[in-house]
């Protein structure tokens, strides 16, 4: 962007002033003839130009303004070329009218300096109207905008600028202009504006999280309350409206910008902001419709909080590996639920089930200490408020648990509704696979057996369904575990000390599952069972245990049904 002249306004004065005592010393015109004329042309020029070319500047910001955002006008009014300009043009004004009020009551050498001064002040003047009129009509194309508001976005404008807004509810909150200059260029389907405006909050908010700590970033303060309303709203909204517009580019770049975030505030240990950036990355999941930009950018934005919540696993930042997969499991069922009939099949949310949750609970499994490893963590679920509360890794281990129930939940009502799969089974049966290997190794017992146990309640509900549904479920949902564990977890199941079915029977997608994890209704995916699931444990406890005293077994247990007349190794016979 064109700047103008960079000389302070001290500097521009003392220039004009050396200039024209210069010109006064060694000259020796006598102005006593001419000089009210040159005087009074030279203020009338400079007032018409004045006036005119303001005009056509206040229009130019008018056009911007309503093309981008209202709040602009705040920009250009506090911008400080625009008030070195007027100021310099009211000194030319005052230099003139001075001298036309002076002329005949100075000598001719002050008359000559007056005149001078007046001569140099208009050339500096139009000088600097020039270069401030090229600016302000380059900032009404988006290029010129977008570079200025990059001007704007610095570190330290950003903390004043949210510091003022959290002060006096009239100053803007400093993310609101660039994002509104976004969805104008979505408006426009203007994609490389739009994109470019992106990468613009993109980059300078790392340039920020370089420079905050985490208590400028936690809630309830300026810095972190704007970081939250633009992961969790602004940037996830223009994602929405990229897809409604079929701009897939754009959206694609949301959901860039809001992963970047996330990342730049995982290296920085910034977990508020990583929360926040996972919310938005959530939203995604959830808003999104159901075309074909709307499909890919959803699966972009699974992947990408997926790599997100690994990252921040990795790094052992619990609350935000824990509440970011909550929420994603939560906004995916949503989306499940939301969605109708459709011949899109088997993504997003494969990868989901098979790679991401069971990735990141073997992170936070490697990292969590063995005192996390409590039953009445799965009992309670509770978020970690007041005096009711766990730890961030207890927290974490139960939201991979829940979310991994919750989708589950979600895939199986949907094909019960719909009659087709909305995902591939033989992937989600590895998933949770994984989640019993992950735990085996680790010696997490009761855990271990609150997966093992829900895998059994899967395998009820899949032998419930029918033939057509749930295929390759069992077959895939291989495990290796011992006859005693088998054993103890039925048997905790059958004398009710074990649940491993609220968090399926629970209809997914419903309650903000952080916010209030003790609310929603349950509702058993299979509405008319042939056998409650203990009597169906019980039918095929002794088929468990033995197929358990093998080496390599699997939960794949072909009970012929009742309907082709046979019979289990028992007699009994499978519903």
């Amino acid at each position: 962007m064109k700047e103008p002249l960079r000389w302070p306004v001290p500097a521009i004065f003392a220039v004009v002033a050396g200039v024209s005592i210069l010109a006064a010393e060694l000259t020796n015109y006598d102005l006593s003839g001419n000089g009210q004329q040159v005087l009074s042309t030279l203020a009338s020029i400079q007032a018409a130009v004045f006036a005119i070319v303001f005009s056509v500047v206040i229009l130019g910001i008018q056009l911007s303004t309503s093309r981008y955002s209202t709040r602009l006008a705040d920009l250009f009014r506090s911008d400080g070329a625009y008030k070195k300009t007027v100021g310099v043009f009211a000194a030319s004004l005052a230099a003139d009218i001075i001298g036309l009020l002076a002329f005949t009551h100075v000598s001719r050498f002050t008359l000559r300096l007056l005149t001078s001064v007046a001569l140099g002040l208009a050339s500096a003047s139009f000088a600097l109207l020039y270069f401030f009129v090229d600016r302000t009509l380059e900032q009404t194309t988006p290029e010129g905008i977008i570079k200025r508001v990059k001007q704007e976005l610095t570190p330290s404008q950003i903390i004043a600028d949210a510091e003022a807004a959290d002060n006096d509810p009239s100053e803007t909150d400093p993310f609101l202009v660039p994002v509104s200059i976004v969805r104008s260029a979505i408006d426009d389907r203007d994609v490389p504006a739009a994109t470019r405006a992106l990468n613009v909050i993109d980059n300078q908010v790392e340039e920020l999280l370089k420079q905050v700590s985490t208590d400028q970033v936690e809630e309830d303060t300026p810095v972190g309350d704007s970081l939250e309303e633009l992961c969790t709203n602004r940037l996830p909204s223009a994602g929405e409206k990229s897809v409604d517009e079929d701009l897939e580019e754009a959206g694609s770049e949301a959901v860039d910008t809001l992963s970047s975030t996330g990342s730049n505030s995982v290296e920085q240990e910034l977990e508020p902001v990583a929360i926040h950036s996972s919310q938005g990355l959530g939203k995604l999941v959830s808003n999104v419709d159901f075309s074909t930009t709307g499909e890919n950018i959803r699966k972009e934005a699974v992947d990408e909080s997926g790599e997100l919540l690994k990252e921040a696993a990795e790094a052992e930042l619990w609350d935000t590996a824990g509440t970011g997969t909550r929420i994603l499991g939560w906004r995916a069922a949503q989306s499940v639920v939301r969605r109708g009939p459709t011949e899109r099949r088997k993504l997003p949310y494969t990868s989901l089930s098979l790679k991401y949750i069971p990735e990141v609970f073997e992170e936070v499994v490697d990292g969590a200490p063995d005192e996390a490893d409590s039953l009445d963590l799965f009992r309670r679920a509770s978020r970690r408020e007041e005096d009711d509360w766990t730890s961030p890794q207890e927290w974490a281990l139960w939201s991979c648990y829940a979310s991994m129930a919750e989708i589950t939940s979600a895939f199986i009502r949907y094909e019960v509704q719909h009659g087709e799969e909305i995902v591939d089974w033989s992937s989600a049966g590895n998933g949770w696979a994984k989640g019993i290997s992950t735990l085996e190794e680790s010696g997490y017992d009761e855990m271990l057996r609150q997966w093992l146990g829900s895998l059994l309640y899967l395998e009820y509900i899949e032998s419930e369904v029918g033939d057509q549904l749930m295929s390759n479920f069992r077959a895939a949902a291989r495990y290796d575990v011992s006859e005693d564990l088998m054993e103890q977890t039925i048997d905790e199941i059958l004398s009710e000390d074990l649940d491993v079915q609220s968090r399926i029977d629970s209809l997914p997608g419903q309650i903000d599952p952080v916010e209030f994890p003790r609310t929603g209704s349950t509702v058993r995916p299979v509405s008319d069972p042939d056998y409650p699931f203990e009597e169906w444990l019980e039918l095929h406890k002794e088929i468990y245990l033995d197929r358990a005293k093998g080496s390599g077994m699997y939960a794949e247990i072909e009970v012929e049904r009742g309907d082709d007349g046979q019979g289990d190794d028992d007699g009994d016979t499978d519903s």
